[in-house]
């Protein structure tokens, strides 16, 4: 199955779009959209895209109305891919905010998200990833994080599980954990100092996040933010615990009495790169 929809933001806060199911979007706020699924998956073999455009000076958190559960297509259908394409200029504000993707037992999903934000904008982008439901070991998963922020490169974040792949599972990536949380802060608001927080999309989100400790860890997570060349930071997070991921992805815990601060390297023993994957942060235009 091949879809694709469109999310323009126009001057003066009008949303207009075009879908085609399984890619469903409902108005459900002033600047808030949520995708509904239409339908289940995605399976093997699916295309699935998404675009975004934001005038100057406009706002819109996105999120979805449940978890995307990635499931195995036909026999030689290959890999389901997920496109998002977000635009935002000048002034501009997203928060990206799904909830968890889950892929299955026999799912390949290659997940990608391509943000491109003039000078001014500002964005936080959030992804939660499960490997397999309750007593699965779960499929693979490929995501891809680019950000590019006033025409020069931000960040490029890869991040690359299999639960079926003793090398990725292992010591040196994820460790037999089950669940990786990533949150990119990007735009000049998104690296201020807490006191600018109502700059942020999301603003109290944004601000934890940007403010807590840079590494830590808790029972059953892992987490490390690491400050970009350019004007923003990257929160890379692995564990078991999804409630305990969820409280540190939403800026609630990033910082609390549950979690302490660690020197050790970040999730999956990376500096830099996270669990099972790598990232590269490139000097921004000044």
């Amino acid at each position: 199955m091949k879809a694709a929809g469109e999310l323009d933001v126009a001057p003066g806060q009008r949303i207009r779009w075009r879908a085609e199911a399984p890619v469903v979007l409902r108005r459900t706020g002033p600047a808030r959209v949520h995708l509904v699924q239409a339908a289940g998956g995605p399976l093997g073999g699916d295309q699935l895209e998404l675009r975004i455009r934001l005038a100057a000076g406009t706002e819109l958190t996105v999120a979805t109305a449940a978890a995307t559960v990635a499931q195995r297509g036909r026999p030689g259908s290959g890999p389901a891919s997920w496109t998002v394409i977000a635009e935002l200029d000048e002034g501009a504000r997203l928060h990206w905010l799904p909830e968890p993707t889950v892929v299955c037992d026999g799912a390949e999903l290659h997940a990608t998200f391509r943000l491109t934000l003039a000078e001014g904008a500002a964005a936080v982008v959030r992804e939660q990833v499960q490997l397999g439901r309750h007593g699965q070991r779960g499929g693979r998963y490929r995501g891809v994080l680019a950000a590019d922020y006033a025409g020069a490169a931000l960040v490029r974040h890869t991040t690359l599980l299999d639960g079926a792949d003793p090398a990725l599972t292992g010591p040196a990536g994820t460790g037999g954990q089950r669940l990786v949380g990533t949150v990119l802060g990007a735009g000049t608001a998104a690296s201020a100092l807490p006191g600018t927080s109502s700059d942020l999309p999301g603003g109290p989100l944004a601000a934890a996040l940007a403010s807590g400790p840079p590494v830590g860890e808790c029972a059953g997570l892992r987490w490390a933010r690491h400050e970009l060349a350019g004007p923003g930071w990257l929160l890379v997070a692995l564990g078991t615990d999804p409630v305990a991921l969820s409280r540190v992805l939403c800026g609630s815990g990033s910082g609390s009495a549950g979690g302490r601060g660690s020197d050790a390297a970040g999730p999956g023993g990376s500096d830099l790169g996270g669990p099972g994957g790598s990232a590269q942060a490139v000097p921004a235009a000044r």
